[in-house]
């Protein structure tokens, strides 16, 4: 009887809950592939991948047919990356109307796939013999307390390993020709993104390789605000530098933030502010000063054997007190946020792993595995943000009674009518990954992801046992 109990439980769960709408769906409801059958197969690709993290594309794909379509989608020359990420980015656009300021954090890694000798188009990673692989650069919008709300930018580029060498010939090439244009053109699209959402504040995040004079003078010109971490120690007057200048001032105070320790575990960080408004001269003194401002947040007493945090930061965001200091570096610890998104793409969607014979293929599956990425994150994240805004946003009827069938078990029945809040969900299917409760711990995404992929099979075990007749059942 118990199939049938929790098949009475579903369909009045359809009944009675507010519609749930397909998170799929509503994320490519605006695709742009070239006919009806390509846009169905995409979001078939992404159920998959999504519901089997860590897995290869055959035992995500199922069966036979799904990963016959999943291989000619990838190797379909009409099929453009940006086509596929252009729906993701419109519902991100939308996703950030609903706050004043949003942060645009982009980064660099590199994805290795020294062990996949016949996939063409690599190049080289370092000066390492036979590391090949290629680079991802990519743009993801985050809220100013870090849920990330999608992908708005993805660059991707192999290597020329003669160029590689030519180190004082790359020196002499126009922005646009180097590899560093990157963060121009992640900044580009912020500004893009910054005309279409017109009513939210964009502010582009870069660490210290984005400490480039050019694009402090292309967000001046498209004026667009950005925040990056000091590399250069800059020129501000004849013979002064930028943080000599914001050494001599007075700390206006101290603030804590939270930081991933050696150990990798969250730890507290007391911080000491300075900051000060600085004209940045060009390097070459070819055109006028650049007006900024300059942070400084150095950790006070940190932890033996920790290293202690010195953050140089620059903004050409107004910072006239404390408060709007600490905002800025507040914002600045979201950063670390893209970090966790790459480790989820390399090891939760195992990117590098991919066997696709060719450089274009895998830019089609990056795409569709950056996505699930950012879902998958955005859920864990959400769980912590608004733990107590319904489950049926987030999951659908059928997943909703199988989370409480996990968690009442043999109470199922008498707690059937009971509705499960975001957060409640999210600790079931993180349980299920192997999360242990504790005083003050929350579900990561390593824990989740293991827990979606087997959520996805006890729900395959479900629709099968309801398939079968009740005479059947002893």
């Amino acid at each position: 009887m118990f199939a049938y109990e929790l098949e009475a439980g579903i369909l009045e769960a359809g009944r009675q809950e507010r519609e749930y709408e397909d998170w799929v769906e509503e994320e490519f409801q605006d695709v742009r592939l070239p006919n009806l059958a390509k846009k169905k197969r995409v979001m078939s690709i992404v159920r998959d991948f999504f519901a089997s993290p860590a897995l290869p594309i055959p035992m995500a794909c199922n069966t036979g047919a799904k990963l016959k379509g999943a291989y000619r989608f990838f190797g379909d020359e009409g099929v453009n990356p940006a086509d596929i990420l252009h729906a993701h980015r419109k519902q991100t656009l939308k996703r950030a109307e609903e706050y004043k300021v949003v942060l645009s954090v982009n980064d660099t890694t590199s994805m290795n796939l020294s062990n996949h000798e016949a996939t063409e188009g690599l190049g080289c990673l370092s000066t390492k013999q036979g590391e090949d692989g290629y680079f991802l650069h990519d743009t993801v919008v985050f809220t100013t307390t870090g849920i990330p709300l999608g992908v708005l930018d993805a660059q991707t580029w192999a290597r020329d390993p003669e160029e590689h060498w030519r180190k004082a010939k790359r020196k002499q090439k126009p922005i646009e020709e180097k590899e560093s244009y990157k963060w121009l053109r992640s900044l580009q699209a912020t500004a893009g993104a910054m005309k279409e959402a017109s009513g939210v504040q964009w502010v582009s995040v870069g660490d210290r390789e984005a400490d480039i004079y050019e694009l402090f003078e292309l967000a001046s010109q498209q004026e667009v605000s950005f925040l990056v971490r000091s590399f250069h120690n800059r020129r501000v007057c004849e013979d002064t530098k930028v943080w000599e200048v914001v050494d001599r001032e007075t700390p206006v105070g101290r603030m804590r933030v939270f930081v991933k320790g050696k150990d990798k575990r969250e730890r507290e960080a007391e911080l000491e502010i300075q900051f000060r408004e600085v004209r940045i001269r060009h390097p070459k003194r070819e055109k006028e000063d650049i007006r900024l401002w300059a942070i400084r947040a150095k950790e006070v007493s940190p932890p033996k054997g920790e290293e202690g945090l010195d953050w140089k930061l620059l903004t050409n965001r107004e910072v006239r007190d404390f408060d709007q200091a600490c905002e800025k570096v507040q914002w600045y610890t979201v950063r670390f946020r893209i970090e966790v998104f790459h480790k989820i793409l390399k090891s939760g969607r195992r990117s590098e792993d991919r066997r696709l014979g060719s450089l274009d293929r895998l830019e089609r599956c990056l795409t569709i595995d950056m996505i699930t990425a950012w879902r998958l994150m955005y859920l864990t994240m959400q769980g912590r943000e608004t733990p107590e805004v319904a489950s049926d946003l987030f999951f659908s009827g059928q997943e909703i009674e199988v989370l409480k069938l996990i968690k009442y078990r043999g109470e199922y029945a008498a707690n059937k009518g009971k509705s499960l809040s975001l957060r409640e969900a999210i600790l079931i299917i993180a349980t299920l990954g192997g999360f242990i409760k504790g005083k003050g711990r929350e579900p990561g995404v390593e824990v989740m992801w293991r827990g979606i992929r087997r959520l996805a099979d006890i729900l395959i075990g479900v629709s099968l046992t309801m398939s079968i007749p009740q005479s059947d059942y002893g």
